[in-house]
């Protein structure tokens, strides 16, 4: 598998819990899809540790990518970046991997249901079919615990309201009093009021438990499983 150098380009945090990381990598070698995933190598103390994560920028701004990075404790890699990385650290990705990837060949409608930290895949193809401008309808149906960890809420609110083609539902199952959007978990109410076609592919990307419950939902509901695509990290 071929490897690239890259340069950390800026650290911001994107929630109370998450970093997003955008990686300089001057290679024009360097590909991915949209939904793919990158290997990501640091040095901590003389040793090499490599975690993946998925990549929430669009293939079509070449020579960088982001990522969002939640903290933990567990995992060397997301407490490096928390803790102790800075701009102009260099690193180390592999080329794009996995086939959790939007082609518009593929549809012109998809729906998009993450949840938590597990939305990032699905941003990089929201964001791909903003960015390219395709005629695709993107829905993004996204669950948080936390409005708090709500990651881009602004870029996508301005995202929807500004194109036609995209739209953004957001459910918090443990709102505050400030919360007034949607509440509660993904399900069958929610998924009916996007009025999408039988066309439509449908991404699924979210903690343990939440992909098979949205399989299983969205099937109950009609939609074939050669429409349900879906990535686990467990």
């Amino acid at each position: 598998m071929h490897i690239f150098d890259a340069q950390i380009a800026a650290i911001t945090p994107a929630t109370p819990s998450i970093h997003a990381l955008r990686l300089a990598i001057p290679d024009a070698g360097f590909r991915f899809l949209p939904g793919q995933w990158v290997d990501l190598s640091v040095e901590i103390d003389g040793t090499t540790h490599t975690s993946g994560y998925s990549i929430t920028t669009s293939p079509i701004h070449q020579g960088e990518i982001e990522l969002a990075i939640k903290a933990s404790a567990r995992h060397p890699v997301a407490r490096w970046v928390h803790e102790r990385a800075a701009v102009g650290d260099r690193v180390r990705v592999s080329q794009g991997q996995g086939p959790f990837v939007y082609l518009p060949e593929m549809s012109d409608n998809v729906v998009l249901i993450g949840g938590g930290v597990g939305v990032t895949p699905l941003l990089s193809i929201f964001r791909h079919v903003r960015d390219a401008h395709l005629a695709t309808r993107a829905h993004l149906l996204y669950s948080v615990s936390d409005s708090r960890e709500i990651l881009f809420r602004d870029e996508l609110d301005t995202a929807a309201r500004t194109h036609d083609n995209l739209h953004v539902s957001i459910t918090v199952t443990q709102p505050d009093p400030a919360w007034h959007g949607l509440t509660g978990r993904i399900d069958p109410v929610k998924l009916h009021a996007l009025d999408v076609p039988d066309d439509t592919l449908y991404y699924l990307c979210g903690p343990k438990g939440m992909v098979e419950d949205m399989s299983t939902l969205l099937h109950d509901l009609g939609v074939p499983m050669n429409r349900i695509i879906f990535e686990k990290w467990w």
